[in-house]
């Protein structure tokens, strides 16, 4: 039987600062790529989700771990859009980090617009004259592909939806579009070698 609202409130209230700490945890292990306050805001919405359904206070701390735990992996990976450098090149001694994380919002030092302006158009200018050329080109790269593993590619980088908005439009789980995706990629990988 679920819990009342003022059940739920006041396991809410008490186990705040265990989704405080997941939160801050993730932020920090996950190279900053999230937003703390993105963080945050993911773990208190798993934690007042599953407050609501604690039958057994005495396994609450366990069960909730891992509801917050769980929305903040679902969280990182639908927004997984970062690029991943190798660990080696981190650890390079003395070795320039070029790959920090910058608004693409922020003034451009110069004054004159965003980085954004300046990185759309250096993109677009190269970018028309041989986007035929190239849709055609991995079009022909995807026909290759078994149908499924092919549509999860177009929907998540060409269209930049998420695994769970994939998921909907093909009518399977957020786990399968994953799993297909890392598959296809694989075989575009061997495909592609020389």
């Amino acid at each position: 039987m679920p819990r009342t609202h003022s059940q739920a409130d006041a396991l809410f209230h008490q186990f705040r600062a265990l989704a405080e700490s997941h939160a801050l945890g993730f932020h920090i292990r996950g190279g900053r790529v999230i937003e703390l306050e993105d963080c945050r805001q993911v773990a208190q919405m798993a934690l007042w989700l599953a407050a609501s359904r604690i039958e057994d206070p005495i396994s609450a701390p366990a069960y909730l771990s891992r509801c917050i735990r769980g929305a903040l992996l679902h969280h990182a990976r639908d927004l997984g859009r970062a690029i991943r450098v190798p660990r080696r090149e981190q650890e390079k001694p003395g070795a320039h980090h070029p790959w920090v994380l910058t608004s693409l919002d922020q003034p451009c030092p110069s004054g004159e617009g965003t980085l954004l302006d300046q990185v759309a158009e250096a993109a677009l200018a190269p970018l028309s004259e041989s986007l035929s050329h190239e849709a055609a080109a991995l079009e022909q790269v995807l026909d290759q592909l078994p149908a499924r593993q092919a549509a999860v590619l177009r929907l998540r980088h060409l269209q930049g939806l998420s695994c769970r908005e994939a998921a909907a439009q093909l009518g399977i789980s957020a786990m399968s579009i994953s799993r297909d995706e890392r598959k296809a990629l694989a075989q575009l990988r061997r495909q592609l070698r020389p």
